[in-house]
């Protein structure tokens, strides 16, 4: 039974493939011919010393080569602004880590994505899509140091819409894999599953609020050791998305709520090594 928000056409965003939610994706795809660009920009704020903040900045071209495939290319960015000194923004007293100061913006690398939509959210039962990311970095997103880096990720998405299309349900099931090289350094290599869950409402027409989080861990190979887990971490807050006739944006803040501390008196129950204590992600988009 086809639902009334579907036949009314006020329950559905307005393009298929907008982002409800800020991290977490859903399963549908671009039509065939039909293309996007996206603006991403994630500020990163509070580290456990010092003053640090850094902004994530992405551009996204998208194309939709059926209907059920869609091919995306980034170029990335990192702005770092912060002053460690010489106690380190974290880590523990005796092994600090972040040191110094940075200040500018540098452009870091290129990213190439997939997304093959399996089953459609309103046409089957659940929505499904597989997703694949590869990126190179030649700047480290945390410290803004040089180097040679590569990160694939994968996704198993899964969306589904309930309410006579009102409410949706969104998971991501995601595997990352990395590589780290600094200039004057070996490589390091990392593995990180997560898992990404959240809710989307809409509210008045073309507004949706929603609340999403995830939970990761990381899985580290040092240059000078053999694997070994590293942290664990937890994010969840709200996100705001509106649809208009030709572009859409979503905004969302996410606060680490948990983690493994890695400071010597665990003083605040997160990871602030590797993550910050929020993030803040603006996405804005143009339908073609």
């Amino acid at each position: 039974m086809v639902s009334l928000g579907a036949l009314a056409g006020f329950a559905l965003p307005a393009y298929a493939d907008e982002p409800l939610l800020g991290y977490t994706m859903g399963a549908e795809t671009l039509p065939a011919g039909a293309s996007d660009a996206e603006l991403w920009i994630t500020h990163h704020g509070d580290k456990r010393r010092g003053d640090y903040a850094r902004q994530s900045v992405r551009f996204e071209y998208e194309y939709g080569l059926t209907d059920r495939l869609t091919l995306a290319a980034y170029l990335n960015g990192y702005r770092h602004d912060y002053d460690c000194g010489a106690a380190g923004c974290a880590g523990s007293v005796s092994e600090p880590e972040i040191l110094g100061s940075k200040n500018g913006f540098q452009a870091s690398g290129p990213s190439l994505e997939l997304k093959k939509m399996l089953l459609s959210p309103y046409a089957d039962p659940i929505g499904l899509a597989l997703y694949g990311e590869l990126t190179y970095d030649r700047i480290d997103d945390i410290t803004g140091e040089k180097g040679h880096g590569w990160e694939l990720e994968n996704k198993l998405i899964l969306q589904k819409p309930m309410l006579d299309d009102q409410l949706f349900w969104l998971a991501n099931i995601e595997l990352e894999a990395e590589s780290w090289k600094p200039e004057d350094g070996d490589t390091e290599y990392a593995v990180a599953p997560r898992l990404r869950s959240g809710l989307s409402y809409r509210v008045a027409s073309n507004w949706y609020l929603g609340l999403e989080g995830w939970a990761d861990l990381e899985i580290l190979n040092p240059p000078d050791g053999s694997w070994e887990f590293d942290h664990w971490d937890f994010f969840a807050g709200p996100s705001v998305h509106y649809g208009a006739q030709h572009w859409w944006a979503t905004l969302a803040a996410t606060p680490q709520l948990a983690g493994s501390d890695e400071s010597d008196d665990d003083s605040t129950g997160r990871h602030l090594a590797d993550h910050e204590k929020y993030e803040v992600r603006l996405k804005v988009g143009y339908n073609f």
